[in-house]
């Protein structure tokens, strides 16, 4: 009986060490010092649009926000946005509060695909023009963190480090066709990470232009898409790239131009790009995608515009016609 107690014990024991490892293996979020000196971070969201006219809205829940692995504590989660409702510059602030001082590098967005802020399912989805909601998923094995990479930024006891995460819809989300009915998914893993971008508010300029003679009947829905200098291939860039087919892959940020011809890109990391517009309408009028690029006059160069941070660069734009493909 001593025996079997002690083989009992000694099987229990290996056991708790055994399930030890295992937990250790799951690293948990980390914690700010809270011994480190402290400076003011804020961070913001903003859009780029989505393509689709079917989608009226697009809710992602955030549960947690992370600067390199520690927890950003001003972030009360969960919180669940419309990511629609951020586009031409207007952002929702996240959190604004103390975070430890240093350089980072890394955002983490950890998302909840079931459950909303008030715990109703699910927590991202797409909403459509006729009120139906449709769950969001990552193509392949679903990751509920997503790590975002940036170039470094400082915290520093002295003024506001000012982040904003643009989500890039047109690039997260993806159509899918079901038994030829049409539904949404976010992209692959590594395709949403691409579709976010992180910049230090503070860095940033803008460009605001306006279509002078855009008609919305002859020129069907214009989308404003910015590249770095030298980035824009016309005969890739038109056509679905990756494992989910995205198209205009390697734009820096997108903007839908209004019905008076307006549009606005916010939150550019000073630098050189270029301006290329593309309509939903082919020669002949038909609505097809937005790979009909346009012909434009403009008051700058349109392949080399200079963003400076805190500025804003005016486009006054004409349309000439259609690009051949």
């Amino acid at each position: 009986m001593k025996n079997l107690k002690l083989a009992l014990a000694t099987t229990m024991l290996f056991a708790g060490i055994s399930c030890g490892k295992l937990n250790d293996s799951v690293t948990p979020a980390s914690q700010q010092d809270p011994n480190a000196p402290k400076g003011d971070v804020r961070i913001g969201i903003t859009d780029a649009p989505i393509d689709d006219s079917n989608v009226s809205a697009a809710f992602v829940t955030i549960t947690e926000v992370r600067l390199d692995g520690k927890i950003y504590d001003a972030f009360k989660g969960p919180k669940t946005v419309n990511l629609l409702q951020l586009q031409n510059g207007n952002s929702l602030t996240l959190g604004e509060g103390k975070f430890q001082t240093g350089s980072f590098s890394k955002l983490t967005l950890v998302l909840d695909y079931e459950k909303d802020q008030n715990s109703n399912a699910p927590g991202c989805y797409v909403q459509k023009t006729d009120g139906s909601k449709e769950a969001l998923v990552i193509s392949g094995n679903a990751r509920q963190e997503i790590e975002i990479t940036a170039k470094k930024f400082d915290v520093t006891q002295s003024g506001v480090t000012d982040l904003m995460i643009d989500f890039d819809l047109r690039k997260a989300i993806k159509e899918k066709n079901d038994n030829n009915k049409k539904s949404f998914a976010f992209v692959t893993y590594g395709e949403l990470q691409s579709s976010i971008r992180l910049v230090n508010k503070n860095a940033t300029g803008e460009i605001v232009g306006k279509i002078d003679n855009y008609n919305a009947a002859t020129n069907g829905q214009v989308i404003v898409y910015i590249y770095k200098k030298g980035d824009f291939n016309q005969s890739s860039e038109v056509k679905g790239q990756g494992d989910s087919n995205v198209t205009f892959k390697n734009a820096v940020t997108s903007a839908k131009v209004d019905a008076g011809g307006n549009f606005k890109v916010a939150f550019l990391e000073e630098g050189d790009y270029e301006v290329h517009c593309a309509s939903n309408k082919n020669a002949s009028g038909a609505i097809i995608d937005f790979s009909s690029l346009l012909s434009l006059n403009s008051n700058l160069n349109l392949g080399s515009i200079a963003v400076k941070s805190n500025a804003q660069v005016n486009l006054s734009l004409t349309i000439k016609g259609l690009i051949g493909l």
